[in-house]
């Protein structure tokens, strides 16, 4: 399972204009290298190199995020697993092809894995469940579904 951290993977150096430029990346991530330069007062030249260092390194990605609601499945669930010792990391892989579930994450504390699971019909949820139930090592889990949502986004305090 991907590791958020890995001890031989050196930290990246931020520097101002990289941080500059990650604030308008999280504006609008299509930003052209030339908006990019103009609003940060830089050649073009700079701005597109920067902009690709950041891309390249891997401490820059840029994705859409499509709206649910738009999708046919506004409906978010919150599903806690408890899981068998030795089997954490092949449920969770389990858990991520499944194409409902949104977010995975293997948590410390009371469960083992957190996910994150868009539906839109009854019939969607319980197809969810029927997979869930065939997933090996999955002990027992508690879910919660949203009834409204009032934040989503994820932000980063560059240091």
């Amino acid at each position: 399972m991907p590791q958020t951290s890995s001890a031989s993977t050196t930290p990246f150096a931020l520097d101002d204009l990289d941080r500059d430029i990650i604030g308008l990346l999280k504006i609008d991530g299509r930003m052209s290298f030339t908006e990019v330069a103009k609003r940060l007062s830089l050649p073009e030249a700079t701005a597109r190199y920067r902009v690709q260092r950041l891309l390249q390194s891997k401490v820059v990605k840029v994705h859409a995020a499509p709206n649910p609601e738009h999708l046919g499945t506004p409906h978010v669930m919150i599903v806690q697993l408890f899981v068998e010792n030795g089997k954490i990391d092949a449920v969770a892989e389990a858990l991520v092809a499944i194409e409902e579930v949104q977010f995975v994450a293997v948590t410390a504390g009371h469960h083992n894995i957190v996910v994150d699971v868009f539906f839109g019909t009854h019939d969607e949820l319980l197809a969810f469940y029927a997979k869930l139930h065939q997933i090996p090592g999955v002990i027992r889990y508690e879910s919660q579904v949203v009834m409204k949502l009032l934040k989503a986004e994820y932000k980063y305090v560059l240091g």
